[in-house]
């Protein structure tokens, strides 16, 4: 995973790539849910994303989920 220059990369072993890939879908959905009795607070989805909105962020936990897992 690029890491904000193109020469940093970070290194993560499969059992790990796969449980923050959870980890990052569970927090999507957590995100999106309308409404549920576990839907994220306003104010955890502004701690999580450092100021994004929910969509956004919401799209990036996702993206980035798949991104790991295609990478197995």
């Amino acid at each position: 995973m690029p890491v904000i220059d193109p020469a940093v990369t970070v290194r993560l072993g499969a059992p790990g790539a796969r449980r923050l890939a959870g980890l990052l879908s569970e927090v999507a959905h957590l995100l999106e849910d309308p409404g549920g009795p576990m839907r994220l607070t306003d104010a955890q989805a502004d701690a999580l994303g450092q100021g994004v909105d929910r969509p956004e962020l919401t799209n990036w936990a996702r993206g980035l989920a798949a991104e790991l897992l295609s990478q197995l």
